[in-house]
């Protein structure tokens, strides 16, 4: 996992980084306020990472590790674009229901990247928890599923992103 990626990573599952702002609203029975989906991507013979996060102000960014100098790209989004916050605060009210049948870790702890490309990560983050669970893709795609609507939200999240990117003016001197 390159540094830059890890440190915007490590950035949204840090709660204290919303301490100071007005607006927090802290849900479900374990006050959370983050929540997201990290999935593993293979490019060639390396796995890289992709990273979606939203927090209770409507704040939602998603980040990938990628072969540019830094190492890191990313969208941050949400403001402006209803579908995407709505898609976001969908996905943050599911999580907030799901903690109960995650694994929790004391805030701050290290969550751990999805083992294979096969494999998702979903997590949730409150002031003194950090909540995950690893599944496999094919198995939170199915309706079936109690984490269907959360990992079903959060790609109709990256979605918005796509959009939202490929309506945006091009910057020049990109390709």
């Amino acid at each position: 996992m390159k540094q830059s990626y890890k440190n915007m990573r490590d950035f949204w599952l840090d709660v204290k980084n919303l301490e100071n702002r007005k607006g927090v609203m802290e849900i479900g029975p374990d006050k959370i306020s983050v929540a997201g989906v990290e999935m593993a991507v293979p490019d060639g013979e390396e796995i890289k990472y992709l990273f979606l996060a939203t927090n209770s102000l409507g704040d939602s960014s998603l980040y990938f590790e990628n072969n540019s100098k830094s190492g890191i790209g990313g969208v941050i989004g949400g403001h402006g674009y209803e579908a995407l916050q709505d898609a976001a605060a969908r996905m943050l009210a599911h999580a907030s229901k799901l903690t109960g049948q995650m694994t929790s870790a004391p805030a701050g702890s290290e969550l751990p990247p999805p083992s294979s490309p096969a494999m998702v990560r979903l997590f949730a983050v409150s002031k003194d928890k950090l909540f995950h669970i690893e599944l496999e893709e094919a198995s939170a795609r199915n309706p079936d599923n109690d984490f269907y609507p959360f990992f079903a939200y959060s790609q109709q999240a990256i979605g918005f992103f796509r959009q939202q990117q490929a309506a945006a003016p091009a910057k020049e001197g990109r390709a």
